[in-house]
């Protein structure tokens, strides 16, 4: 819960991390942050083991996430000017501060849209002695970064999109470098993170610090499930490093891996596909339901349409993980119980059709590990554009779009080959 202190206060608060604005340690670099976490012990690790993650982006909000290496506590301070962070927020929960030996997650709240603002993080080592005895350690405050709240007020949004990564760090490390490069508003990371969540450590390692990087400190990510982020024993934890989206209505809470995000001239609308395979399936032992789920979403994104955020858009673009078209009348619909879907039959049955009524102009989709282009046709209105893998000799994709006046471009780049794969020019919708 965010906190607008006074002077008095914020002195008190800090004051309880032991911080003194002259007694911080400066910010690691990330060269100093970057050790495995799979080969070392906790008492090894860095105190702050990854830089801060921007997620779930509002007007009004944003989401800072780092991975601590020891039991730790966190803030944030920020503010508009980079020599007075003059606000500060906590994860406080029921009276507690957030404590965690591996993640720390704050939610910047009340924010201006299409604004800037500066932050760093701060960060304290505790030891629970006993109940009523904890002994802190020195803080360490991160560099200061800054980010823009989204916001329609603006004559451009701009977009870009890795997936399929599955925890390989060279490929991540060639991707991130290539998003550094196009210097996109907003990283979409679309499904297959990894390919099993067993431990926190994996999600240190190929999420908050992919290929080494500091990927997302002052540019967003977006993410986007996919199949493989539903599994393994950890997976009930993910939202740890990947927190959830908080929507204020109502009817939208169960909705938590839904998102909207405008952009200026673009809405991006993210939608969650699920498992590649029934509910009934054997492999999933009856632990799984999706099918329902995608019911669910079919009534949100009707809502999310109508609204005035996508409703106003000039160009809208809608992701998720599992593409919802195949041409080839045989493809696997993720409906029998042989091998995998090829394509998400049931959530292109309920979502398809909305896409199309509301004006859609794009669907960016992934799982197949090779790049695809489907046009639109007289009954399905929108395109879809499906990415590449991560096998080193394989398709490496980077989906990257700009939206600005009255055309929206979107260009596929394929990392191995050092080459464009597509580009496509979209009209802005008729209002």
């Amino acid at each position: 819960m965010q906190k607008n202190t006074t002077n008095r206060d914020r002195r008190h608060f800090l004051g309880f991390l032991g911080v003194s604005g002259a007694g911080l340690v400066s910010g690691l670099s990330l060269s100093d942050q970057s050790v495995s976490a799979q080969a070392t012990r906790p008492s090894d690790r860095p105190l702050v083991d990854s830089p801060p993650v921007l997620q779930c982006p509002a007007e009004t909000g944003v989401t800072v996430v780092w991975a601590v290496g020891q039991p730790a506590a966190g803030l944030v301070e920020f503010g508009t000017d980079k020599q007075n962070l003059n606000q500060t927020a906590t994860g406080d929960v029921l009276g507690l501060n957030d404590y965690h030996d591996r993640f720390l997650q704050v939610r910047l709240k009340e924010l201006k849209p299409n604004t800037r603002y500066y932050y760093r993080t701060i960060t304290a080592p505790f030891n629970f002695r006993t109940g009523h005895n904890l002994e802190r350690g020195e803080p360490v405050a991160s560099d200061i970064f800054s980010f823009v709240t989204p916001g329609p007020d603006k004559s451009a949004g701009s977009f870009a999109v890795m997936n399929d990564t599955h925890n390989n760090q060279p490929t991540l490390k060639r991707l991130t470098d290539k998003l550094s490069e196009i210097g996109a508003d907003y990283t979409l990371w679309n499904g297959d993170l990894i390919g099993s969540f067993d431990n926190a450590d994996q999600a240190v390692e190929g999420i908050l610090r992919p290929g080494g990087s500091a990927f997302a400190t002052e540019r967003p990510m977006l993410f986007v499930p996919g199949n493989h982020d539903y599994r393994g024993r950890w997976a009930r934890n993910l939202s740890l490093a990947l927190p959830v989206w908080e929507h204020e209505a109502p009817e939208d809470r169960k909705m938590v891996r839904n998102f909207v995000v405008r952009n200026g001239p673009l809405a991006l609308i993210g939608l969650d596909t699920g498992e590649d395979k029934p509910d009934w399936h054997p492999a999933w032992a009856g632990l799984a339901r999706f099918e329902p789920y995608r019911i669910a979403q079919r009534d949100w994104l009707e809502r999310v349409l109508k609204s005035k955020t996508v409703a106003t858009a000039p160009f809208v673009v809608a992701i998720c993980h599992i593409p919802i078209f195949d041409a080839n009348p045989n493809a696997n619909g993720g409906d029998v119980l042989e091998n995998w879907a090829q394509f998400q039959r049931q959530a292109g049955n309920l979502w398809g059709p909305l896409l199309t009524k509301y004006g859609v102009q794009l669907v960016i989709t992934a799982h197949r590990h090779r790049f695809r282009y489907d046009p639109p046709t007289t009954d399905r209105t929108w395109s879809q554009v499906v990415g590449g893998g991560h096998e080193p000799n394989g398709q490496i994709t980077v989906i990257h779009g700009k939206a600005s006046g009255n055309t929206m471009e979107v260009i596929v780049d394929e990392l191995n080959g050092q080459k464009e794969l597509g580009r496509w020019t979209f009209t802005k919708r008729s209002s």
